[in-house]
């Protein structure tokens, strides 16, 4: 098997390729990468990898922004430092998400779901299955943000989830509306809210606005086949769906 591995930290990027030597040696390492810039302009010019090992967090930006650029068919296993990108990493061809520091059992178990779903796979080359397989995977490993915590007057408030009606971009800043009409700023982009709360909850309506179902008070055709959402019990003007998402919402509302 051809593997790339991304990784900015030298001793992790040298640990990644001995557990590869001592647990798969015939397996081959086409490259190292470093950088968001080096591995996007490597995917460019090479051929696909039959695994990506890939570090989240690189010296120059997020590891999904390559993913973005360059549309992988091969799987990925992340190795992080952190968990808040299990989600993304799930949605961007994970099939397995690895906390460091890295170890060979860790790796063990990941090349042999690999290998497992390269089995089940390869008698009938069926790419339907290998979507449920990668689902199935997903919806395991998937657990949405129970609660945020606040930054307020030199105060952290934790706020629940569940008790959340409204994101909304303002200027630089995401403004949270709470069921109790209390308005917070949460500095965090609304991409990055959208990955941690739950699809079946929250549906991003716009570029500004991730809603909630429960502010939804009601529904009405606007212009150019754009739909109006009037909001229930938040403090702020109507959410304009365009046209492209109008259909798609509808089904969000009455299928969720």
């Amino acid at each position: 098997m051809n593997i790339v591995i991304i990784e900015d930290e030298v001793h992790t990027a040298w640990d990644i390729q001995n557990c590869i030597k001592t647990l798969r040696p015939d397996n081959q390492i086409l490259a190292v990468l470093d950088s968001v810039e080096t591995a996007t302009e490597w995917f460019l010019n090479n051929p696909q990898p039959e695994l990506v090992i890939s570090d989240i967090q690189l010296g120059d930006g997020l590891a999904f922004e390559i993913f973005k650029k360059i549309e992988l068919s091969c799987p990925i296993i992340f190795c992080t430092a952190y968990d808040e990108y299990a989600i993304q990493a799930f949605q961007s061809n994970g099939i397995d998400y690895i906390l460091k520091p890295i170890n060979e059992n860790l790796f063990e178990k990941s090349l042999r779901k690999l290998e497992s779903i390269a089995q089940m796979l390869a008698p009938k080359h069926d790419i339907d299955a290998f979507e449920k397989i990668i689902t199935s995977i997903q919806s395991r490993n998937r657990k949405y943000k129970s609660s945020f915590l606040i930054h307020f007057r030199n105060q952290l408030i934790p706020v629940a989830t569940e008790n959340i009606l409204l994101f909304k971009v303002c200027h630089e800043t995401t403004e949270l509306f709470m069921q109790d009409g209390r308005k917070f700023q949460l500095y965090k982009p609304l991409d990055s809210i959208e990955a941690q709360v739950d699809p079946k909850k929250f549906y991003r309506a716009n570029r500004q606005t991730l809603l909630a179902f429960e502010a939804i008070h009601r529904i009405e055709h606007y212009d150019d086949r754009k739909l109006m959402v009037k909001l229930e019990g938040v403090a702020s003007e109507p959410v304009i769906v365009s046209k492209a998402k109008s259909t798609a919402f509808l089904a969000w509302v009455e299928n969720r």
